[in-house]
This record gives structure tokens, C-alpha cells and sequence, in this order.
């Protein structure tokens, strides 16, 4: 019986010795906000809320600002509808769906699939280098027009 309690408390500790994922910290050179436009019922919306939010909250800190718009709120209609604006060849039939995130001035994209979040992540990076954006999420992503 001793035995097995030991063993037991050794897999234990053993367990809660193993590393977890580190994320990278990431410093932007300047600070960004992403507005992330969602619908309450959407599963792919609550992913992102539970998955890509956290992760990228983790990676960039206090250079990156998450605002959280729900596009079934009235309220949130101009926002969206100025987003919308100044998209560049925007696909109207996309329009209302979720979820939507905008890196304000640089670009959005319709839509999300776990394990997104790496890609969105050196995306953001890249916008605020001015540097091409990966291939990885281009579809359904759309710039903002150049003012």
C-alpha cells in the first residue's frame, strides 16, 4: 500500500514538473488595436474569444489593445460599418458575419480556425514593419485603403 501511494505522489510531482509551452514575447515598435467583431452564438467566434485572444493578449502585451465589438449590439453598427469603409474591395456578401477582427489601418479578415492565432501573431508583426503579410491567411483578409 506504501507503494503505491509513493508511486502515485511520484507521478504527481512528475506530472506538474513537465514543461508547458512558453509563448515569445514580442515587443511592436509601436502600439496597435485590433478590433474583433463577433456574433454571442458563433463557435468560431467563441474559439477566437477563448483561444486567440488570450494568446495574443500573452504575446504582444500592452502594445496591442483589444477592443470587443458584438455585432448583434446596436451600438457596434457604426463601428463596424467605418471598418467596413475603409477596407479595400471589401466582399459585401461577408457582411454581419463573424467572426471579424481589424487590425486598425493595416487590415481585417473574415473568419478563424484554431491555431490561427500563430499566423495572426506574425501578420500584426509584419503590418507594423510594413512587410508583406503570409500567404496563411489570405483568404477572406482585406487591407484598409490608403489614406
Amino acid at each position: 500500500m506504501k507503494k503505491k501511494i509513493l508511486l502515485i505522489l511520484s507521478m504527481i510531482l512528475l506530472s506538474a514538473c513537465q514543461p508547458t509551452e512558453k509563448i515569445q514575447k514580442i515587443s511592436l515598435s509601436q502600439p496597435v488595436k485590433l478590433l474583433y467583431f463577433y456574433i454571442e452564438t458563433c463557435s468560431e467566434c467563441q474559439s477566437f474569444q477563448e483561444h486567440a485572444i488570450p494568446y495574443l493578449q500573452e504575446t504582444f502585451g500592452d502594445d496591442l489593445t483589444i477592443v470587443q465589438y458584438d455585432l448583434d449590439d446596436e451600438k457596434t453598427q457604426s463601428v463596424y460599418e467605418d471598418v467596413i469603409d475603409d477596407l479595400e474591395a471589401f466582399d459585401q456578401s461577408l457582411y454581419g458575419m463573424g467572426p471579424m477582427y481589424a487590425l486598425e489601418g493595416y487590415f481585417a479578415k473574415v473568419g478563424y480556425t484554431s491555431g490561427d492565432e500563430e499566423y495572426l501573431v506574425q501578420d500584426i508583426e509584419k503590418a507594423v514593419n510594413n512587410e508583406a503579410l503570409s500567404d496563411e491567411l489570405s483568404g477572406l483578409r482585406f487591407e484598409y485603403q490608403e489614406q
